[in-house]
C-alpha cells in the first residue's frame, strides 16, 4: 500500500522541519565546541534532507546504508546527483559513526568547520532537485 499524495507532502515537510532542526542543533554543538555531537547533527540534516527526497520520489529506506546505496543507484547513476555532492553523504556517515560509536574518538573542530558548509551544499542540491518536479 502506498502512500497518498496529501501523506507524501506532510512527510517530506516534516523530514525537511527535522532537517532544519538538526542545523540549528549543529550550529549550537558548535558554538559549545562539541564537536562528536555536532557531527551527529549535520549528518542527521543530510540524512533528513535524503530521506524528504526519498519519501516526495516514492523510494523507501530501512537503513543508513540503504539510503546510501538508493542515492547512489537513483540519483547518481542517474546523473540528477554530481558524485561529489554524493560523496558529501557518504563522508558524513562514517565521521557521525565514529563521533558516536566509537569512545575513543574526537571529531576535530577543523572536521567540523569543513562539514557544516558542505552540509550545506548538500542539502541545497537536495533542495534544487526537488524543486525541479
Amino acid at each position: 500500500m502506498g502512500l497518498k499524495d496529501i501523506d507524501r507532502e506532510t512527510l517530506v515537510k516534516m523530514y525537511w522541519e527535522r532537517c532544519e532542526e538538526a542545523l540549528t542543533d549543529a550550529d549550537n554543538a558548535i558554538a559549545c565546541e562539541g564537536w562528536n555531537n555536532a557531527a551527529n547533527r549535520i549528518y542527521y540534516a543530510v540524512f533528513y534532507a535524503v530521506s524528504a527526497l526519498f519519501v516526495k520520489d516514492g523510494h523507501p529506506i530501512k537503513s543508513h546504508r540503504g539510503a546510501k546505496a538508493v542515492l547512489g543507484q537513483q540519483y547518481v547513476v542517474t546523473g540528477k546527483i554530481d558524485p561529489e555532492i554524493s560523496h558529501i553523504f557518504s563522508q558524513l556517515e562514517t565521521l557521525r559513526g565514529r563521533a558516536d560509536y566509537n569512545v575513543a574518538f574526537l571529531a576535530t573542530r577543523e572536521e567540523i568547520m569543513d562539514y557544516r558548509p558542505k552540509a550545506d551544499a548538500f542539502i541545497a542540491a537536495i533542495r534544487m532537485l526537488m524543486d525541479k518536479d
